[in-house]
């Protein structure tokens, strides 16, 4: 268990929602999906619901694309599912997979089933045996089926249900759902909560252990025990370690490089609790130092994502986030030399590699299309929790392809200048790859920081590396 005096406001509020909302959904939190179920079938106004879970090919393997969405709707996540919601009725029929093996007699079925109905707050459990007959004979009766036809299996199984020539119109719900969880309740919250504060704990504990000569799969190990020594389901996404000429790969994910003195390494990580995400980055010393040249970098991306956080309150712009976190870092750039015109547009774009935002829950970029986007421009709303993540990328060779990339166009001329002023510049920031990203849960005051325990300042997370690791 955590020692609370290391952890701050994460903890605190952990402990307040803990009092508050009580167990998780696996321990009988039915009235949360059921309230969830009752407003996805207002928002569409009429037809069924019929909701895939990870369901199987035909060869065994599993096909989870819909189960997210499932999840959200039962709190169920085990293979082998599918729902059917209807209006106007308490009617929500779950049809799971019992457990295989020797000891699952009918009696030990049909008490894993009444189990399962507490869990879900379903009004009626099926084995999956019965859901080809039981769901053609349900949905016989609208002329309208909401689905979520994410994969060439899913739609060829919901269109077998439907025979004659009397066949429903098929809709798509993930947009109803989509906006439904956008906004995180309190549960949500208490969930996302905890899995952002394991998440710091395992981002102190791979500092301590990061030293040159160290592997970067060595302190992915170290990361992905403390999620399940901690009570966490494991990585919510594939662990990220990236060393020296692997911090500037925005995805890097091999993990197989040795740490070497004068590395920057770039650790994006995130435990999953209870199938909630955290996302978490920092990027350290591996020599327990940084040098100057990753200070003046470092600090430009500290400023940034700090005034980026200050934007992160309601009724500001969805985007307001990234715009000024983009702001600090053309400015911070051109003061290095870096840049020529913190304005341009094609200046902006070698360094600015993505928007900085996104949502998390269920998903690590949660609510797809709800990606903080230009084309999903919205308003900061109380109950959403959102990283930010802005960061400066240095990798050698970076300007190599601009000049041709801009041969016979307007900015030709400009462009050549850039390279030829700046090219030598920037030999001194090479392979230096620089992210700092926080989960930020927005309140009706303001904001709070889920991951602050995880050190960012300089001083701090020097201070933390001269420490013994647990691992050594």
């Amino acid at each position: 268990m955590f020692i609370l005096s290391r952890f701050n406001r994460p903890a605190a509020l952990f402990i307040l929602l803990t009092l508050c909302v009580g167990a998780p959904a696996q321990d009988g939190y039915a009235e949360i999906y059921r309230a969830r179920r009752a407003m996805a079938i207002m928002k569409t106004g009429n037809g069924a619901l019929l909701i895939p879970g990870t369901i199987r090919t035909p060869y065994g393997q599993a096909d989870a694309s819909s189960s997210k969405y499932f999840e959200y709707l039962t709190g169920w996540s085990r293979p082998g599912s599918w729902m059917i919601i209807e209006p106007g009725k308490p009617g929500c029929t779950l049809f799971v997979t019992p457990p295989f093996g020797p000891g699952m007699t009918p009696e030990r079925i049909s008490v894993m089933l009444d189990e399962t109905k507490t869990l879900t707050g379903a009004d009626t459990v099926c084995t999956l045996q019965s859901f080809e007959k039981m769901a053609g004979e349900i949905l016989a009766g609208y002329d309208t089926v909401w689905t979520i036809p994410v994969s060439k299996l899913i739609n060829e199984k919901t269109g077998a249900l439907f025979s004659g020539e009397k066949r429903p119109v098929v809709k798509d719900i993930r947009k109803i759902l989509n906006e439904l969880r956008v906004v995180k309740d309190t549960f949500e919250i208490r969930l996302l909560t905890r899995a952002a504060e394991v998440t710091a704990e395992a981002q102190r504990r791979a500092m301590m252990l990061a030293a040159p000569g160290r592997w970067e799969y060595e302190l992915e190990a170290a990361i992905e025990h403390t999620y399940r020594s901690l009570g966490c389901d494991g990585p919510g996404f594939t662990t990220i370690i990236g060393s020296g000429p692997n911090s500037t790969i925005l995805h890097y994910d091999i993990n197989e490089r040795r740490l070497e003195e004068g590395d920057v390494i770039v650790m994006d990580i995130g435990a999953a609790y209870k199938g909630y995400t955290a996302d978490v980055t920092r990027t350290i010393p591996a020599s327990g130092r940084f040098t100057a040249a990753q200070l003046e970098i470092y600090n430009i991306v500290l400023e940034a994502e700090k005034e980026a956080i200050k934007e992160m309150v309601p009724g500001n712009r969805s985007l307001s986030a990234h715009d000024r976190a983009t702001e600090i870092i053309m400015e911070g750039l051109h003061k290095l030399g870096l840049v020529t015109d913190p304005a341009s547009p094609w200046q902006k774009s070698l360094y600015i590699l993505y928007t900085c935002t996104h949502h998390i829950g269920l998903d690590v970029h949660d609510t797809y299309p709800f990606q903080l986007t230009p084309l999903d421009e919205a308003t900061f709303k109380p109950g959403m929790v959102i990283t930010i993540e802005p960061g400066i990328y240095i990798s050698k060779g970076m300007l190599d392809a601009l000049a041709s990339q801009y041969r016979e166009k307007p900015e030709e001329e400009e462009v050549n200048a850039f390279v030829s002023q700046v090219g030598p510049l920037i030999k001194k920031y090479e392979n230096t790859g620089v992210r700092i990203e926080d989960d930020i849960l927005i309140t009706d005051g303001g904001n709070v920081n889920l991951s602050e325990a995880a050190p960012k300042e300089p001083k701090d997370i020097m201070r933390l590396m001269k420490k013994r690791s647990r691992y050594e």
